[in-house]
């Protein structure tokens, strides 16, 4: 690997050491951790990084790891996966020149200060701190979207945020579940990709996300510039009718023990409100604590929202303000899809899902 990528390599070597440590083979862990040998070995082998961090620490946790190990993975995996996000153009620009699209993240400008910007208020409180292994630090924001929510006038601040910020969205429920709409007859569609190819495989198609999303998002402070993020709203650009394309499930049925903590959001209520939820996970019994904002960043590690987006109504075009604040500045930060909105429709057409032994796409 490059120098650019030692927080992958350290995270690799890291479940590794553990994996020798606990003297366990690789089957033996693989059926404790319902995950193949050949997936578990390029993870500890560093040929493959975990989409999600749940599975990694799964891994540490069945090896005996400390709360300090896992603590040290999961801040690999977080500079790791920013750093994937950037190098596979998931990174967005923002409106309003939040961010400037470069091939490598890097700090967006701002305006000289006289003195460094001053710490939070005291007044506020945040409860809610990363912790290595806690999938409760991902927020979550299940939405099923309404044509009342359709955007007001672009809040985006004008004056550049003290963030820097990489996004993925396409992610997959549990790292297999996932629907793509595409114009397309089942004759012409390939094979379903491995989920890190998604992005790549879905855009030569002209794919969109059906049913549901999954969007995450990476925020980094400045150095010396502590940020609070305040709250996160969801703003829609625009409603149509569901496209009526046919429905290409990348599984033929998965599941997972792991249910994490959420923003949950009915955009069919008059007043749509972001309701916390706690997690669970079901294979150590780890409850997870309901996210809440606001949440102060000081430049320890970076914070990872995590949106579960569902259209159940609409074809439709989305994206996230998270409103901010830093000493006696503040603004909101657009964060969209290189440019330009999520896109998410329900599925309406057919469904088909992938046949392994015929090789094709057969209807569900």
């Amino acid at each position: 690997m490059a120098d650019d990528d030692a927080p992958a390599r350290e995270f690799a070597e890291g479940l590794r050491a553990l994996k020798e440590r606990s003297g366990l083979s690789f089957g033996t862990l693989a059926k404790r951790l319902h995950l193949s040998t050949s997936t578990l070995h390029r993870y500890c082998s560093g040929a493959a990084l975990p989409q999600e961090f749940a599975p990694a620490d799964r891994l540490a946790r069945a090896c005996g790891a400390s709360e300090e190990e896992r603590r040290r993975l999961h801040r690999l995996w977080l500079l790791a996966d920013a750093r994937r996000a950037g190098t596979t153009a998931e990174r967005a620009p923002g409106a309003a020149a939040a961010v400037t699209p470069e091939p490598e993240p890097a700090p967006a400008p701002a305006p000289p200060p006289a003195a460094p910007p001053p710490a939070p208020p005291a007044r506020r409180s945040f409860p809610w701190r990363l912790t290595a292994g806690l999938v409760a630090l991902l927020l979550a924001a299940v939405l099923t979207v309404d044509a009342a929510s359709r955007a007001e006038a672009d809040p985006a601040a004008a004056e550049p945020a003290p963030l820097t910020w990489t996004v993925r969205s396409h992610l997959w429920a549990f790292g297999c579940g996932h629907t793509y709409l595409i114009d397309a007859a089942p004759e012409n569609v390939p094979p379903p990709p491995v989920a890190q190819d998604a992005r790549r495989w879905s855009a030569e198609r002209g794919g969109v996300h059906g049913d549901a999303a999954i969007v995450e998002v990476t925020l980094t402070p400045q150095p010396g510039a502590p940020v609070v993020v305040e709250a996160a709203h969801i703003r829609v650009a625009e409603r149509r009718e569901p496209l009526p394309w046919p429905a290409y499930r990348m599984d033929n049925g998965c599941g997972g023990s792991l249910t994490p903590a959420a923003f949950t959001v009915d955009l069919d209520a008059d007043r749509p409100l972001a309701h916390p939820v706690p997690g669970t996970d079901a294979a150590t019994g780890e409850d997870f604590p309901a996210p809440r904002l606001p949440f102060a960043l000081d430049g320890a590690e970076p914070l990872l929202l995590r949106f579960e987006v569902r259209a159940a109504t609409g074809d439709v075009d989305w994206s996230v303000d998270l409103d901010w604040s830093s000493g006696d500045r503040t603004g909101t930060l657009r964060v969209d899809d290189a440019g330009q909105p999520f896109r998410t429709s329900a599925a309406t057409g057919p469904v088909y899902v992938h046949d392994v032994l015929s090789e094709e796409w057969l209807p569900q």
